[in-house]
Formats: C-alpha cells, structure tokens, sequence
C-alpha cells in the first residue's frame, strides 16, 4: 500500500474527516492522556510555560537575530527562525522549572488539607482539559506553518480541505503572518494572507518567482459567489461576471507570480485603470483587490475585514465584477478582483 493509499483509507470514514483531522483529533487526545498522569496542575504547568514561550520568542526573536548577524553574519531569514527557536526554547525550560517548584509546594499543602487519594483523581480528571489545549494549540501551530510556508501543494490542500485544519487556520490568520515573519525568510517568503490597499502605490517583493502557474476557474466561481452572498447581506444587487474583467485579473495574476512582485501597479507603471483601458473595457468607476492566499475562503475572509477592500465588494457604484484566479502551487493562489460599473 502506498502512502496516499493508506492516507485515502484513513479519510475513508462516516464523519467525513480527513487524514489530517485525524492526525489532529489524535494529538489532542494524546495530550488528554498525558495532562491526565500529569495531573491538573502539572499539566497546566506544561500549557502556561509552551504559550508564554512562544508569545515571549515573537516578541524578542528580533533581538536575538541582530546578535545572530551582527556576531556570525548569518542570513537575516535564518536568523529569525534560530532567533526565535533559541529564546522559546530556553524561555520554555526556565518558566516550566519555575512553575514546577511553585507547583510542587502547592500540592504538598493541598494533600495536607485533602484526602490523597481524592485529590489525585480531581486532579488527574481536571489535567484533561490543558492537556487537549495544548494539543490544540500545537495543531494550529502545525497547520499554519504548512499553510503560511511553501510546503507541497497535497499538504496544503489537505489542510485546507480538513474540517478541523481550516478551522484552525481561519482563525489564527494575524498569527500566520507572525509565523512567516519568523521563518519566512529562512525558505522563501509566501503568506497565508497578503493584500495591499484598493488604492495604494505600494509593492511588495515577494522574494520569489514562478511560472509552474495554473488557471483556477473554480476558485474563481467561489470567489464570485462568496462576493455577491456579501452584498446580498446588505440589500445590494449581485454584481454580473464579466469575462473581459476576468481576463485582465488573469494576466495581472500571472504577471505578479511570474515577475515576483505584489501590486496594483505593474512594474512598468500600468495601473489597473490602465489594464483595464489596453482590454477596451468602458468604465465611469472601477477598482481592485489583491490578495495572495491558501484558497478563495480565506481570500475572501480576509479582505472583508479590510475596510478599504470591504468598501470595493460593497460597492453601490460597482455593477460587474471579474475574479482572475492563479494557482501558484506551492506559494498560493493569486487572486484579482476587477470591478467597473
């Protein structure tokens, strides 16, 4: 049996899930196990010291990377990750032996006042609860390292495709873009979510280029339908796809994976204005939205908490929309809004 055999016959199951919803629900219930021979103290021990360690290494991994080059001239995107790497770590192994002595002298004075045996099995029941989060947390540490860096596209996808793992990843956006601050540079940068605003003169270089490129026409119909169901909620009409609009969402996708940059303006100066006048389409408003991520769900989800992005979707001048969608493989997908009225 080979490995996605065997991958197809664990998704293979009446809950729907697949094999990475069960990879996490089974790291979850291991940490469940564990917090309970840990006890509730211990085991919240172990979750305060992993969580503070890591809020600790995003807050001063910068630090430590100046010290990595300035002292052994290290790559600034390697630094970050060792940076980080070594302050969590030792943070984690100082703040668990503090804790753990403070712990310690805790329970000893508890048994004195409480039945032993019955405070082993409070104890034990309540080390459930951290013991899952923790394991929770480390799910969604694992899945947005895989979604935030440019790991295969079948891991992505499977991700993505997970109940568990979208949910996770859905929610931890803002924390996916710290991860890539950390360990982007160290293996290429890609984003789980980047956009620029509607009407900024802003580029980013998105330190790689690629043209192992591919159309995604059903990404972009979900694109469409996650757009008017927006308007809808608000008593606007739904915008009419225009194929013309489309077209130019495409190339301008195309030319940002293929050149390695992230704009509304091309590098040659063309605006989406312009773009949108070589294509001979007629327009009295138009606008744009950018946004390079996993999939059309957390595209969208993204730039509806944007105001500036929001305003474009919501748009009572707007009449027509064209959604381009460029599937980058391992980086993303690449997503153009065009939209006239």
């Amino acid at each position: 049996m080979d490995i996605n055999s065997l991958l197809n016959f664990i998704s293979a199951n009446p809950l729907g899930l697949n094999w990475i919803d069960v990879i996490v629900l089974a790291l979850i219930i291991i940490y469940g196990i564990e917090g309970y021979f840990l006890g509730f103290l211990g085991s919240l021990v172990d979750l305060i010291s992993f969580v503070a360690s890591f809020i600790f290494g995003l807050s001063f991994y910068s630090v430590v990377a100046k010290l990595l080059i300035g002292f052994l001239h290290m790559p600034q995107g390697f630094a970050n990750a060792v940076g980080f790497l070594i302050l969590a770590i030792l943070f984690e192994i100082v703040l668990n032996i503090l804790l753990k002595k403070f712990v310690f002298k805790l329970s000893v004075f508890v048994k004195i006042h409480i039945h032993k045996s019955k405070f082993l099995t409070v104890g034990n029941l309540l080390g459930i609860l951290p013991g899952a989060l923790s394991g929770i947390i480390l799910s969604a540490f694992i899945v947005s390292l895989i979604i935030t860096l440019p790991f295969s596209v079948f891991l992505k996808h499977s991700v993505t495709e997970s109940e568990i793992g979208n949910i996770l990843v859905s929610n931890t956006q803002s924390f996916s873009k710290n991860l890539n601050q950390v360990f982007g540079g160290a293996v290429n940068d890609t984003l789980s979510f980047l956009t620029v605003e509607p009407k900024s003169n802003q580029s980013v270089n998105l330190n790689f280029k690629t043209k192992n490129i591919n159309i995604d026409t059903n990404s972009e119909q979900q694109m469409l339908t996650l757009l008017n169901k927006e308007r809808e909620k608000i008593g606007l009409n739904k915008l009419s796809f225009s194929q013309s609009l489309i077209i130019v969402g495409r190339n301008h996708c195309k030319d940002m994976l293929e050149k390695g940059y992230f704009s509304h303006n091309t590098p040659e100066g063309l605006t989406p204005f312009d773009r949108m006048t070589e294509a001979n389409i007629a327009f009295k408003y138009a606008g744009e939205n950018l946004a390079l991520a996993p999939n059309s769900s957390l595209a969208m989800k993204g730039l509806i908490e944007s105001d500036s992005h929001r305003a474009n979707i919501l748009s009572k001048d707007f009449g027509k929309v064209g959604v381009g969608v460029i599937d980058g493989g391992i980086y993303g997908q690449m997503f153009c809004q065009e939209f006239t009225d």
